[in-house]
C-alpha cells in the first residue's frame, strides 16, 4: 500500500536545507520512495492514499540522542533542584526519586513517549539501567529506538559526589551480561526500527576497567556507546582529585573515545578537553534544555569547529524536542553575543539529520527518495508560524508542540490527527499522576 502526502512544503536535506513545493511524497513500505510533482501523483500512483496536506509542512522527525524516559516522574522538582557549580560540590542535596513498582515505571516511560511523539520525535536514544524490563512495553509506542543499557561499577555516592572513588568488577560484569542481553533479544528488531546501544555511567562512576571492557564490548558488538561526560563541575573535581586530570582525557586514557561514542552534555570542559573529543570526531549531545535550567552551557561552535558532530536531546523531566532545539541556538547567541549565530537551518540540522547520522541509522533525516520514512506533518496555518516567508525559521523560533499534526516512523502512523495511535494516552496520563501523587507527598 502506497500512501502520497500531497500538497504541503517539503523541508529536505541534502548538502543544505531547501523547500520543496508542488510536490508530493510518496511512502510505499518504509521508505520515501518517489517524489513527485501534485500532478503526476493520481496518474503515476492511482492507487495511493492521499494524505492532504495543504497548509502544512513535512519535516523531518526529531532524534533525540540522550534521554532518560523514567524521569518524567522528577517532572516539576528536579528541575528546580540542580547540584551546585561552584565549591563545595555537589552542593545542597536534592530529593532522590522515589521507589515505584516496574509497572510504575512502564507507566511514566510511557508518558515519555508519548510526551515525545506528539512533539515530533521520531527517534529516541534511552540511556537508562535495567531496560529489559520495559523494552517491549516502550517499543509498543512505534517510536525508533536505540536503547542503551547503562553501567556503573562505583559501590557508593553519584556522579559529582567527592570522595574516594571505590569500584567493584562484579557489578561491572553484571552490567556488561545485561548489555549482552539486551542486545541479543533487541538489536535490529522489528526491521531494526530497534537497535542497542551500550552506555557507561559517567567518568566519576566507572573505573578505568569499567571503560576498558565497556569499549571492548563495544567494539565486538559494533554498536554506539555514550556516556554523560563533563556534565557537572564537581565531575571535573572529582576525577582531578582521584585521577589527576579531566574527564576527557580520563576517557582517552582509558580507550573510550572514539567515533561512535555519542557524548552527552559536554558543558565542563576546557578547551583543550574539546580538541581532544573533535579529534576523535565523537558527537556531542547538546541537551540544550536541561543546561539552561542547570545554569550551564557548552562551547558548541567551538566543540563544532574542533570536529564533533553536534546532536541534540531532552535528557529528562521534559520530552520536547522543539523546546531543546530552539533553547540550544538561543543559547548559542547568547553565549557568542551573535544574534545571527547559529542559524535556525543549522539548530534544525542539529535536531534532525545530524542527529540521526549519530545514531547509526543511514537514510534517515531527511526526505529524500530513498530515506527512510520518518516524518511529521505541522499545520502552518497559526498565528505563530504566519507569515510564511521561511518556515524552518518559523518551526526552530516559533513552533509548539501543538502544530504537529502526524508523525511516521518506518513507513507507519504513530500519531495521526494529534491522536496516539498505539498507546492509551488518557490512561497513561491518569495513572502517572496518580504515581506522582502518592510518592511524592
Amino acid at each position: 500500500m502506497k500512501t502520497a502526502i500531497k500538497n504541503g512544503k517539503i523541508v529536505t536535506y541534502n548538502n543544505g536545507i531547501s523547500v520543496q513545493e508542488n510536490q508530493s511524497l510518496i511512502i510505499e513500505n518504509n521508505i520515501i520512495a518517489d517524489i513527485v510533482e501534485n500532478s503526476q501523483v493520481e496518474k503515476k500512483y492511482p492507487d495511493a492514499k492521499i494524505v492532504d496536506a495543504t497548509n502544512k509542512a513535512i519535516f523531518s522527525g526529531f532524534a533525540n540522542c540522550h534521554t532518560h524516559f523514567r524521569l518524567t516522574l522528577a517532572r516539576g522538582i528536579f528541575e528546580n533542584e540542580s547540584p551546585s557549580n561552584t565549591p563545595p560540590f555537589p552542593g545542597y542535596p536534592r530529593r532522590p526519586l522515589p521507589e515505584i513498582s516496574k509497572e510504575e515505571h512502564q507507566i511514566m516511560i510511557l508518558l515519555g513517549a508519548i510526551e515525545s511523539i506528539k512533539a515530533g520525535t521520531t527517534v529516541a536514544m534511552e540511556v537508562a539501567e535495567g531496560i529489559m524490563d520495559y523494552a517491549d512495553e516502550l517499543q509498543k509506542s512505534g517510536l525508533r529506538l536505540v536503547l542503551a543499557e547503562q553501567i556503573s561499577d562505583r559501590i557508593s555516592g553519584s556522579y559529582g559526589e567527592p570522595g574516594e572513588i571505590k569500584s567493584d568488577p562484579q557489578q561491572n560484569e553484571n552490567g556488561l551480561e545485561q548489555m549482552s542481553n539486551l542486545y541479543s533479544k533487541w538489536h535490529n528488531y522489528d526491521n531494526s526500527r530497534i537497535t542497542v546501544g551500550i552506555a557507561a555511567w559517567a567518568p566519576d562512576m566507572n573505573s578505568p576497567n569499567s571503560l576498558q571492557t565497556i569499549r571492548a564490548l563495544q567494539d565486538k558488538l559494533n554498536v554506539l556507546s555514550t556516556i554523560h561526560l563533563n556534565q557537572l563541575w564537581g565531575e571535573v573535581q572529582n576525577i582531578k582529585d582521584n585521577y589527576g586530570t579531566t574527564p576527557t582525557k580520563y576517557l582517552e586514557q582509558n580507550n573510550f573515545l572514539n567515533d561512535k561514542l555519542v557524548a552527552a552534555h559536554c558543558r565542563c570542559m576546557s578547551t583543550e578537553e574539546e580538541k581532544i573529543l573533535g579529534e576523535y570526531k565523537s558527537t556531542v549531545s547538546f541537551n540544550a534544555a536541561i543546561a539552561a535550567r542547570r545554569g550551564l552551557s557548552p562551547n558548541i561552535k567551538d566543540l563544532e569547529e574542533f570536529g564533533c558532530k553536534i546532536a541534540m536531546g531532552s535528557d529528562n523531566m521534559d520530552e520536547n524536542m522543539i523546546v531543546v532545539m530552539r533553547t540550544g541556538m538561543f543559547m548559542e547567541r547568547v553565549r557568542m553575543t551573535d544574534g545571527r549565530n547559529p542559524s535556525p537551518n543549522e539548530a534544525y540540522k542539529w535536531a534532525t539529520h545530524n542527529g540521526y547520522k549519530s545514531l547509526g541509522i543511514p537514510d534517515a533525516g531527511t526526505l529524500n527518495k530513498g530515506s527512510k520514512a520518518d516524518l511529521i506533518i505541522v499545520n502552518l496555518l497559526q498565528p505563530h508560524l504566519t507569515p510564511q516567508t521561511d518556515i524552518v525559521s518559523n518551526w526552530v523560533h516559533m513552533g509548539q508542540n501543538h502544530d504537529v499534526e502526524s508523525v511516521m516512523v518506518d513507513g507507519k502512523w504513530i500519531m495521526k490527527e494529534h491522536k496516539i495511535l498505539n498507546l492509551d494516552e488518557e490512561y497513561i496520563i491518569t495513572k502517572a499522576n496518580e504515581i506522582a501523587a502518592r510518592v511524592w507527598k
